[in-house]
């Protein structure tokens, strides 16, 4: 409501206004001093005498505790509820307007707009109050030209945890002792940037405390009488340091009030506003909800309210009257604009207000003609309840009302999805690429669904709720439309399918693509449960495990039926009866292939130990892995161990990935790429490394280090990994040629693979004399630019994610290599897996890696220090950190997408360990050409890529649509903005992560076929 309050109400009585010293009520303070530290919580505030354990924030405010004590009558300290989310634009807002914030509004946290609805800073503006200003520049979008000076420093870089409150102490006590201000308002950051940083369980937080502690001290000092203090915090911190949820630590920040003159409940955040206001003598903000706190409306300069109880008691029933007819008015005005309000609940507290009025005008009426007595106090107490009960029960109707919903909107992104989906599996259906006659149904595709999308936005924006039988409508055709697509049976002619076995879409009659869709529906349905949701992390790590032993059982199953059923000699004497020999046992196939799932298995398993904690997950334990190095410092041999397995991980890492590109033949010769994927993961990995071991350093240590020496590292990471995936894009071939006629010098240490294939010989223009060429890594030429990628991944997330986290992207990759060496046996054995099989299985292993990179589906969980990795963090915009926030909580993500296309290429390649289960191996073939194959059949291969990334995208919106279904569902469950609303964002946010991430795969595949075809026809030219 864009209304402003004014001085000239009728509910406020002329005597009332005091003439200049206020307006509504007699302002009890000509100045304030509003001290907002960031995430100061109540426990920070509060002293435990009980406390005998040496925790860093634990009494390290004294003077507080010294205020209370000494001067009981002139401080007051309140746990102080803040309204969630506890992000701190919403927080501001919610201080300097009363109103209810929403969750809608964390998105715009980074990105705040100036404030148009009525708040305090306004009213005093209005007033004629000269406002100083200095710390977060968060309040410069909000509140722009309101303030008479201004000081403004940089928020938003959580790891600096001095520059914010330096800046406030150099100039706090010169401003205040100037005398030319009404109001100084001081924003503090370092309490909130060191929860950020270091938790709160951190020596460094013992100094901020401490820190504060010293300026409560020369604040109070330095007050006169007319002067009231007030020091809170606009919310908590959870046990790690974050905030932006609703948990308990979250909401319950501290509010302490002081004055050197008498100022004499759990009050919540937006209580503040018609507090300051009336204390000020200026109106309460048009659109507060929050009560006065009583307790600090006891006492009136101008009256003599300390000899006297009722006029005390009088005195704060004013105050509640007057917010009470400050409220009524904002009802009315909101009734007469909104059909929301219940119209029964508005007049039943319309007649609650009007009888306190009738019973207010009858007490004065008596306390005039008979004067004080005993009776009285009990009739003042009641009208005291009714005024109360009058403004809480308008606040509850509020927040119960103004979760409102969209339904209409609601149900057109609901059947867009749908319709997004049926559109998804037409194309899957029709599996063709270019070079095809375009077939008719797809005309009438882009028809229906432009005219849906023409018709969904006129609905939205020009019918709204209107016309609800057109909506009808709208649903029974896409519905219906949807039906028909899934039926659709479209067969191209001289269909093009590399496998004979894959068919155009899943089958329920093959076990693969009955789990894979088995599967795929239980994640579907895991959204509509909130405890399911909590425990995702779980659920899908079961799911996982149980795609990954299904495939192996499935290959030892057949492994030992051919082994009973075969006919070869050597099996037969394998067979017959001889004296036990352990190592044939142990070499059997079956159980090396059992060995291997083992290995698979554990990999998963080890993935929980990087978990992060839920706040509904009571019985988790926090991981060591996820605490800043920089924590450890009084855990020395915990701390170097963690930094040296990260160390062990990030080598193992690049050396595992190189040799594989090695084995392949992939690593000869000296071109840009070649030498690229040899020195640059390297150099990256020892920059990461020691960009670690900085962060390891004592706080003090860090800090005294200049500011570019602390962001070179990074850099220098992030210049490498740009550099290689240049040299990749721009020639993705690692391909070596070398005559036969030429002495080749070659490793011993390295497993080449000289082939020279007939397709080659019979395009040679002219035929050469004597024996053909050597290509080394033409047959692995894709396998190898998927791998290269995958490093770049590796080595940029993993600097990322932090040292910590570097073992799980270990395990991502120790996972995914068991997957497709079961893969290149099951090819090697002719059992294909399907490819919607294999997708259901890489998108799984993303969501459960997701919550192994320190992760959870809520606010509080997203790790905000990845935004200042090599950035100073006075940033122009915040573009470059979200980028970096987002890669870093959809890490998981991004990696499952780029190894995708392992899962077509790797089974031709005949894998590592093929030859040890099967005893056979398809390189030991003469006309094995390995992924070349599938450059041989151009259409084919876009075709089935273009396939992989639909099948992505298909599972990923049958996600999505779970996500928005159990969101629309449950849009009045207790736990709706705590569990369905997060769950839903993180979910769309992935979607969006994956599908970029397949269009930029899709987009690379399509260069590395080009540019073999280049280089094939550049070859048969020599």
């Amino acid at each position: 409501m864009e209304k402003n309050s004014t001085c000239s109400v009728n509910f406020a009585h002329q005597s009332d206004l005091h003439g200049g010293e206020g307006c509504w009520m007699h302002g009890g303070y000509r100045r304030a001093i509003v001290l907002v530290i960031d995430a100061m919580k109540f426990e920070f505030m509060r002293h435990d005498n009980e406390s005998q354990e040496n925790i860093p924030y634990k009494n390290k405010l004294s003077i507080v505790h010294h205020l209370l004590s000494t001067k009981p009558l002139n401080s007051k300290l309140y746990k102080f509820l803040a309204d969630p989310p506890t992000t701190t634009l919403q927080r501001l807002k919610g201080l300097t307007t009363g109103s209810l914030p929403t969750f809608v509004d964390a998105g715009a946290n980074f990105a705040s707009s100036e404030i148009t609805e009525d708040n305090f800073i306004d009213q005093l503006v209005k007033q004629g109050k000269v406002i100083q200003f200095m710390g977060d520049d968060t309040w410069m979008g909000l509140y722009p030209g309101r303030f008479k000076k201004s000081f403004p420093f940089p928020s938003f870089n959580v790891k600096d945890l001095h520059t914010v409150d330096n800046g406030i102490l150099e100039l706090l006590l010169p401003r205040l002792r100037k005398r030319d201000w009404d109001i100084t308002i001081a924003h503090f950051l370092g309490v909130d940037h060191c929860g950020h940083r270091y938790g709160p369980n951190h020596l460094a937080m013992a100094d901020k405390l401490s820190q504060m502690n010293d300026v409560i001290k020369n604040v109070t000092r330095e007050m006169s009488s007319d002067t009231v203090l007030f020091v809170l915090g606009d919310h908590g911190m959870t046990r790690t340091g974050d905030h932006g949820g609703d948990s308990q630590d979250e909401l319950e920040a501290g509010l302490f009030i002081y004055s050197p003159t008498q100022i004499s409940a759990v009050p919540y955040s937006k209580d503040f506003v018609p507090t300051v206001s009336l204390m000020l003598g200026v109106p309460i903000p048009f659109s507060n909800l929050g009560r006065v706190i009583t307790d600090l409306f006891t006492h009136c300069p101008t009256w003599k309210t300390g000899s006297s109880p009722i006029k005390q008691l009088f005195h704060s029933v004013k105050a509640l009257r007057l917010n009470a007819h400050q409220i009524n008015t904002y009802l009315q005005e909101y009734f007469q604009h909104s059909s929301d309000f219940p119209i029964q609940t508005y007049y039943q507290l319309k007649s609650v207000l009007d009888n306190a009025e009738t019973e207010l005008n009858q007490f004065l009426t008596v306390l005039v003609q008979d004067g004080e007595n005993s009776v009285m106090k009990e009739k003042l107490e009641k009208l005291r309840d009714k005024y109360i009960y009058y403004i809480d029960e308008v606040r509850k109707t509020a927040e119960g009302v103004w979760a409102k919903f969209d339904i209409m909107s609601m149900t057109i992104g609901v059947l867009t999805l749908i319709l997004a989906l049926s559109v998804n599996v037409y194309f899957i259906r029709i599996s063709f690429w270019w070079k095809r006659d375009v077939p008719s149904t797809m005309v009438v595709v882009f028809l229906v669904f432009l005219v849906y999308l023409a018709f969904a936005v006129f609905q939205s924006f020009f019918i709204g709720e209107s016309n609800s039988a057109l909506m009808v409508l709208l649903m029974g055709t896409c519905l219906l439309f949807g039906t028909l697509l899934l039926t659709l049976n479209f067969k191209p002619n001289n269909p093009l399918i590399l496998n004979k076995k894959e068919p155009s879409f899943p089958r329920l009659d093959s076990a693969e693509y009955f789990l894979a869709v088995l599967v795929t529906a239980l994640i579907f349905v895991i959204f509509f449960s909130n405890s399911f949701v909590v425990y995702e992390d779980s659920i899908s790590l079961y799911l996982l495990q149980s795609l990954s032993w299904f495939l192996s059982f499935s290959v030892i199953r057949h492994i030992l039926r051919q082994f009973e059923t075969s006919t070869d000699p050597k099996t037969k004497k394998q067979k017959a009866p001889r004296n036990f020999d352990i190592m044939r046992v142990l070499t059997h196939p079956a159980l090396v292939l059992i060995f291997l799932t083992l290995a698979w298995s554990l990999f998963l398993r080890l993935s929980s130990a990087f978990r992060v904690c839920r706040e509904e997950q009571h019985q988790c334990e926090a991981s060591i892995f996820l605490q800043p190095l920089g924590n450890l410092n009084d855990q020395e041999s915990v701390k170097n161990g963690r930094y040296f397995f990260s160390l062990i991980c990030i080598a193992l890492m690049v050396f595992l990935l190189r040799q594989v590109t090695r084995h392949f033949g992939n690593l000869n010769g000296s071109s840009a790429p070649v030498l690229g994927i040899k020195y640059l993961p390297p150099l990256a990995a020892v920059c990461s490394a020691l960009h670690w071991a900085l962060q390891g350093l004592p706080q003090k240590s860090l800090d005294s280090l200049p500011p570019w020496q602390q962001v070179f590292l990074p850099r220098a990471v992030y210049v490498l990994v740009a550099l290689l995936v240049m040299l990749i894009i721009y020639d993705p071939l690692c391909i070596y040629v070398v005559l036969r006629s030429k002495r080749l010098v070659v490793d011993n240490n390295q497993q080449l693979i000289p082939n020279l294939y007939h397709q080659l010989k019979e395009n040679m223009a002219e035929k050469e004399e004597g024996k053909p060429p050597l290509v080394y890594g033409l047959a692995t030429s894709f396998t190898a630019a998927t791998i290269a990628m995958v490093t770049v991944g590796v080595l940029f997330l993993g600097l990322l994610l932090g040292d910590g986290l570097m073992p799980s992207l270990v395990l991502v990759i120790l996972s995914v290599y068991c997957f497709l060496e079961i893969l290149a046996i099951r090819e090697t054995l002719n059992l294909s897996v399907p490819l919607w099989f294999s997708s259901v299985y890489l998108s799984v292993l993303g969501g459960v890696f997701f919550y192994a990179t320190g992760h959870q589906t809520s606010l509080p969980t997203i790790r905000w220090e990845s935004a200042f990795i090599g950035l100073h963090g006075d940033f122009s915009n915040n573009i470059l950190p979200a980028i970096l926030i987002h890669l870093n909580t959809f890490a998981a993500f991004v990696l499952a997408v780029v190894i995708c296309p392992l899962v077509l290429f790797w089974p031709k390649t005949g894998g590592l360990l093929t030859k040890w289960v099967v005893g056979v191996n398809k390189k030991d073939n003469s006309d094995w050409i390995g992924d070349f194959c599938f450059h041989e059949d151009k259409e084919s291969f876009r075709m089935l890529i273009f396939r992989m990334c639909s099948y992505l995208f298909l599972f990923q919106g049958i996600k999505v649509l779970g996500s928005v279904l159990a969101a629309f569902l449950h849009r009045r469950h207790l736990m709706v903005w705590k569990i369905f609303a997060p769950r839903f964002v993180f979910e769309s946010m992935t979607s969006f992560t994956v599908f970029a991430a397949s269009i930029l795969l899709f987009m690379f595949l399509l260069r590395v076929d080009w540019t073999l075809t280049k280089w094939m026809h550049n070859f048969q030219k020599k």
